[in-house]
């Protein structure tokens, strides 16, 4: 790194330098350290960054646990590194568990008889009430992002979140940690620790390659 010198102008010249850090020497604060758990994760994608999300859902209301905030070719370089400890997980513990599905309780007795149907006054093209688009069955409307975040507790505090420049990832046979770093000078420190349970981390995977590699939008040709 430079010293601060004078120009011809005689105005000084502002410091600049190259610093290199290592991730396996980052500080972790106290209140880092311990870090937290979450069984689930959203994604926020902006212009210049993502917004990873971890929550837990356990109890009500669900709750946010930690907000990291990623530059996108650090995403990226996650979507890498997971890839790389997916497969070293699975060489040496075998497949990742899959999330178990909650069971489907089959009634014994039957099923009451349909109801009567009412031909009611036939429209155009002999179409009955019943047939009509109205009163067909709707699917569910997709939820808005605005009535997710009003079902979660994010604390104040937690709203500008932690920036990271840096991802250490590493896995038990059981668990993952994410230890996100920034890398700046004069040390490296662990802004964030989240530890998952290993089938949710094929999930997040997932989630970050679709975040960062929309398909086309249909509106343009």
């Amino acid at each position: 790194m430079s010293h601060p010198e004078n120009d011809d102008s005689g105005e000084p010249v502002p410091l600049h330098g190259q610093v290199r850090h290592s991730h396996l020497s980052a500080r972790v604060p106290e209140a880092v350290g311990r870090g937290v758990f979450s069984n689930g994760t959203m994604i926020l994608t902006g212009a210049y960054e993502i917004v990873l999300d971890f929550v837990l859902r356990f109890g009500e209301p669900n709750r946010i646990v930690a907000r990291v905030i990623l530059p996108h070719v650090v995403a990226r370089q996650l979507i890498a590194v997971l890839q790389e400890n997916l497969q070293a997980f699975e060489t040496r513990f075998g497949p990742v568990p899959r999330l178990p599905r909650v069971r489907q309780v089959q009634e014994e007795t039957p099923p009451p008889p349909p109801p009567e149907e009412d031909p009611g006054p036939a429209g155009a093209g002999g179409m009955t009430a019943a047939q009509h688009p109205e009163n067909m069955p709707q699917s569910p409307a997709q939820p808005q992002i605005e009535d997710i975040y009003d079902e979660l507790r994010l604390p104040d505090a937690m709203l500008s979140g932690s920036y990271a420049n840096a991802v250490l990832v590493r896995h038990t046979g059981t668990e993952f940690c994410f230890d996100f770093i920034t890398n700046i000078f004069p040390r490296s420190a662990v802004s964030a620790r989240v530890y998952l349970a290993a089938p949710h981390v094929p999930l997040l995977l997932q989630s970050l390659i679709r975040s960062l590699n929309p398909g086309p939008d249909p509106g343009r040709n």
